[in-house]
């Protein structure tokens, strides 16, 4: 397994991963049509936009096995006055999941945090009805700490948590 940091023209791998993860992980949470058409082309856009404003507080960190891509995490530092770094995103491809790359971008974001925004705490928003996730963050710590409803792509109305580490320096290990 090998982390690096990504780079401008990684947003359509980005996008690719964050596609397949997505259509995975939010069957039966996001509506069919908008997993099976306009998340494509609404990813690499996102992403495309996301590289072009890069700001300084936000890394995007590509995990790769055999220097084949399976996973990302996307950190934005000092996103809340109060709850402190965002894990903005946190993918792995469903062929990869159980096999340590998940735990180790979400390790590789709390000590990016850490070195950069020390004393920061580190959150992250999971629905409420994706399990295998919230199992994972529980599994690593995580407490969820708020609720708030929100709507999804397709216009379905879903609950979200926010999972929190107060210390990532704990989970960066």
């Amino acid at each position: 397994m090998k982390l690096r940091d990504a780079v401008s023209h990684d947003a359509p791998l980005i996008a690719r991963l964050h596609t397949t993860s997505w259509r995975s992980a939010y069957q039966g949470i996001f509506s069919a049509e908008y997993l099976a058409g306009a998340i494509e082309q609404e990813r690499l856009n996102y992403w495309l936009e996301k590289f072009d404003t890069q700001q300084a507080d936000h890394t995007v960190i590509v995990a790769e096995d055999d220097s084949l891509p399976v996973g990302f995490v996307s950190v934005f530092g000092a996103k809340d006055p109060h709850w402190g770094s965002l894990v903005d995103n946190l993918h792995v491809l469903p062929a990869t999941k159980g096999k340590g790359f998940g735990i180790a971008l979400l390790k590789a974001a709390a000590r990016w945090v850490f070195n950069n925004h020390p004393g920061d705490g580190l959150y992250l928003w999971c629905y409420e009805q994706n399990l295998p996730s919230r199992q994972f963050y529980e599994r690593c710590g995580g407490k969820i700490v708020e609720i708030k409803s929100e709507t999804v792509p397709g216009g379905t109305t879903l609950n979200a948590l926010r999972y929190y580490w107060e210390k990532p320096e704990n989970l960066a290990g």
